[in-house]
């Protein structure tokens, strides 16, 4: 594929998600106030006992797989049909696969960060659909990473844009949950302002889905391109 054909094609991703997301608002609402309401269990926790560490095995355990489990239910909107409310649990049967995918995902991209930052984005961008791969094909840890890398190839750039709406939505637009204080002795509690529940509630139905979708749909364009050829080594003038 051209150069220019794949920025055409990269644009389309976001066009053709916002029409998935319209057309499956039935199906993703009840998914995402499933995601959500799972989600609220960590806060929960945190508040309850005021640490992150006792959190963290609920986060691990069971909000990692739903969101591995989301990306099949965007795979499959994308893909123009099949998706079905249980797929939000799709990798539970996979279960120490999609944990251990997602862990050494974050440990690579943070180890790459802490080099510097542009290491650590190339890392994840490379690997990052290895969280789809491995709800989507059964595939194994290796063979996630390594389809990720396979299909990624000559695609980071157009990527990128998408990784950091995604990026700059989660980190800037506000949660209803809070969590301060120190990390040893954290609190967590809800804002209730009407901006902060109207951006909590776009962020949530709408912009990060169309995001999930968009992101699907380069999924599924790089499954199906040809695998890139070697390049051989030049000879000797």
């Amino acid at each position: 594929m051209e150069e220019l054909e794949k920025d055409r094609e990269s644009l389309r991703w976001f066009t053709l998600a916002w029409d998935d997301y319209v057309g499956a608002l039935p199906l993703l609402i009840p998914v995402i106030l499933t995601q959500a309401l799972f989600s609220a269990g960590s806060f929960y926790i945190i508040h309850r006992w005021h640490s992150l560490l006792a959190a963290a095995p609920y986060m691990l355990l069971v909000v990692t797989p739903l969101a591995t489990g989301m990306n099949l239910v965007y795979i499959k909107i994308a893909r123009g049909g099949g998706a079905r409310y249980a797929d939000i649990f799709s990798a539970f049967p996979v279960y120490h696969r999609a944990v251990a995918i997602s862990v050494l995902l974050s440990l690579a991209a943070m180890g790459g960060a802490l080099l510097l930052v542009i290491p650590g984005i190339i890392i994840y961008l490379t690997f990052m659909f290895s969280e789809y791969a491995v709800v989507d094909r059964r595939t194994g840890i290796r063979e996630s990473f390594r389809l990720s890398a396979a299909i990624t190839y000559g695609w980071k750039t157009r990527l990128f844009p998408v990784f950091t709406l995604a990026l700059l939505i989660t980190a800037l637009v506000p949660d209803i949950y809070v969590v301060t204080g120190p990390f040893n002795t954290p609190s967590a509690s809800l804002v209730l302002k009407p901006w902060t529940v109207a951006a909590a509630t776009l962020k949530t139905f709408v912009f990060l889905p169309w995001i999930g979708l968009a992101m699907a749909r380069a999924y599924n364009l790089l499954l199906s391109q040809p695998a890139p050829e070697p390049r051989q080594p030049q000879a000797d003038a």
